[in-house]
This record gives C-alpha cells, structure tokens and sequence, in this order.
C-alpha cells in the first residue's frame, strides 16, 4: 500500500516553469512503486523572493498550525543570486524543529526549467527523486550483513563538527562558534524482516557543544541509545559503533567513557531487568599518513598505481588494539589514503564476527552518496547531519527527533 504525501511548493518568483519541474518530479518519484507517492497537484504553492523575503514565506506558511508533518513534504525550489542560498540553513531550522521533511532544488546548478538544459535537467531530477524517497525512509537497495551477525543489531555512528570561526562585530574578531555532535542510530532486525518492510529504522540526535569540544559524549550517548531503543522497540542482540574523530590518545579515558555511556544506554530496560549487549566499538581515522601501492601490474613499474578498492591491510599495528586498513578508492593518476580502523573493544562473543568485511558492505549503504567510499554509511550520516546541524543559529539543539525518526532527513 502507498502513502499519498501531500506537496507544498514553495517556489522563486524568477523561476517560470515551476509546476512542470513538479509533473518530472512526481513521475519519478511514483514510479518507484514505494510505499510514498508524490500528490498529482501541490496542495500549496508559496511564491517567495530571496533572503528574508525566502524564510519569511516559508515562516509565514507554517504558522498555520493545522499542517502537521504526518504525510506533508516540502519542495523548496530556490534560486539564490549568489553560489549558495543564505536562506536553506534557516528554512532548515525551522522545518526540522517541526519535523517536517524537505528537499532543496537549486536552479543556480541545473536550469530546470529551461528547454534547452533538459538532458541535465533529467538527470539531476532522477537524483533528486531518490534522495526525496531516502528522506521518507525508504530503502531503495541492500548491502550484505554477515550471518555471524546477532540479530537485530544496532549499528551505531558518532560524528562531531566543528564550524568555522566567525566575526563577531562586538569583540571585533574571529571567535569560534559552537560545534555539533551527531548521534545516528541504526536497527537492523534481519534480511527477511528488511526487504519485506522496504524501511530504513533509523533515529538521530544532535547536540550542541563547547567550541572545539571532541569528547565528553558519555552521557549524551547514553541518553540518546536509550531513546531509540524504546522509539524504535528493539531489544538488540548485538552493537556495532564506529566513531570517527578519536585519537590514539584518547583510546583509554575518552573513548572508554563513550563505550560506558553506550553500554548504559544498551542496556537500560525499564522494570528492572538485565540485559546485557556485546558490543564492538571502532575508531575511523582518515587524517593518516599511509599509503599502500600496487605491485606486479604487468607493464607498468611497481608502485605506479594505487591498491585496487577494497583492499584490506592487516597486521600493520600496535599492541594494545587490532587495527586494519580499508582502500575505498583508487583514482588513476593519484595515490589516494585509506582509512584506518582501530578495534578498541569486542567483547568475546562477538569474535566470529567479521568487523572487517561488515565495514566494507556497510560503507556501501549512505544513500545518494557520489564522493569517495570511506566510511560506514552510519558515521557518513553522523558526519552529514553534524554538519547540517552546525549552520543552524542553535547547532541543531531543536531538532525534533521524535518526529523525524524512521527518516533520513538530513540529506
């Protein structure tokens, strides 16, 4: 069964041909036969200008309090005179506080609605209707899970941004502005219960930091592990957690706060029963210095390329923790870095299970994704919604949760 979404457009008033930018989307949207359709008209068309004349509109629209975000998704057809739009980080904000889904086309990067542009045009629209379909909750493919995996899981990824500094005009210069730490929270029950739902259960929590502050997230992932386990009723039999921005420094006091706090939120059962989650907790470290080339291309001297993608380094580490290295990418007149991986824990009933190969197929399930495969879709995410998070005016603090859960909203 299909859910009918209802549409408000909200459309530049230099843009010409904005229904039939809509006709193109809404085509291909319903012909993926999901679970959600797009209306056959907008329920609302809100024309606006740029900058506040753009959040105004939108602002305006919303103080109507009878659309609620159940079944109401917004087309945001914008056309910033400048390379980015100073009203999406506002807009964004507000829709988000709401829990109202949204998707931003840019007539600034395809003309849409210029005749001569449409082969581009086609191709833009075709990704915008699958992020659209992502943003709902649908999953529009797979990536293997190894059967050693207890299921249902918990894949879990952690992700802090840190924004630029800003000019503050009172203390004339640059001071930092908070950073944003993001919790995404991922339930895989089992391959059957997976593709016959077609549903991603997904719940994210952003938080608002001390400028530059890293760690310290105990308490935070605490609260929100516990959250989505009541939100999206699972009793885990394991959790994977990958989290990016650790050092090695940081292995035995932050990272082991973290693991506490996850622990905690795990295993936190209202009525007073024990339930105790084996967990392996991961460390991402892109900023590296090793490089691993190709040996024995026949015709071309050894070290002339870069490894293949995919391939796994083991045995290059410390004492303390095991460590692997992933190749995601290999241009061809480049030497690119892999990602290295650091085990930090794994608790014993977990050791079948192979870590290794789980971040591989899972690197390969971010959504809409164009840039290079480096990490696991859940810490992309975490990196994306942090980020997103972090051009809000209150650094993402106001998100609605509760409303966006089961959603990728952060596209």
């Amino acid at each position: 069964e299909s859910n009918t979404l209802q549409v408000i457009v909200v459309c530049n008033e230099r843009i010409r041909d904005a229904m039939n930018v809509y006709s193109k989307i809404r085509d291909i949207v319903n012909g993926y036969n999901a679970s959600y359709r797009f209306s056959q008209q907008p329920v609302q068309f809100v024309k606006a200008g740029d900058r506040e004349k753009h959040w105004g509109a939108v602002e305006k629209c919303f103080s109507d309090k009878s659309l609620v975000p159940e079944n109401l998704f917004v087309l945001d057809f914008n056309k910033p005179k400048g390379s980015t739009d100073p009203a999406y980080p506002v807009i964004k904000q507000l829709l988000t506080k709401n829990g109202f889904l949204s998707q931003f086309v840019n007539f600034n990067t395809c003309d849409h609605d210029n005749p001569r542009d449409q082969r581009r045009s086609n191709l833009v629209l075709q990704g915008v209707a699958r992020q659209i379909l992502h943003k709902t909750g649908i999953r529009l493919w797979w990536v293997h899970i190894p059967q050693s995996l207890p299921t249902p899981t918990v894949f879990i990824g952690v992700d802090v941004f840190h924004a630029p500094r800003v000019y503050d005009p009172v203390q004339k210069k640059r001071v930092g502005k908070a950073s944003c730490a993001a919790i995404i929270v991922q339930v895989y029950r089992n391959s059957g219960q997976q593709k016959s739902s077609q549903r991603i259960e997904l719940f994210s929590k952003t938080f608002k930091r001390d400028p530059g502050k890293e760690y310290e997230l105990g308490g935070a992932l605490q609260q929100t592990v516990a959250t989505a386990m009541k939100e999206l009723g699972v009793s885990p039999s394991s959790c994977i957690v990958w989290r990016d921005g650790i050092g090695e420094s940081s292995f035995s006091n932050e990272a082991r706060e973290e693991i506490d706090g996850i622990r905690a939120g795990l295993n936190q059962v209202d009525g007073g029963q024990d339930r105790d989650v084996p967990l392996a907790y991961i460390t991402t470290q892109k900023r590296i210095a090793t490089k691993f080339l190709s040996k024995g291309v026949a015709g071309h001297p050894d070290g002339k390329f870069a490894a293949p993608p995919g391939t796994l380094v083991q045995g290059i580490q410390g004492l303390e923790h095991e460590t692997f290295y992933l190749n995601g990418r290999a241009p061809p007149y480049s030497t690119a870095k892999p990602v290295r991986y650091v085990v930090v824990e794994k608790d014993e009933r977990l050791a079948h299970v192979p870590i290794e190969k789980l971040t591989w197929d899972m690197s390969h399930d971010y959504p809409n994704w164009s840039g290079q495969i480096k990490v696991p879709s859940v810490t992309q995410m975490a990196h994306k919604l942090a980020e997103l998070g972090g051009s809000f005016t209150d650094c993402g603090e106001n998100m609605n949760s509760s409303k966006l859960k089961n959603t990728v909203h952060f596209l």
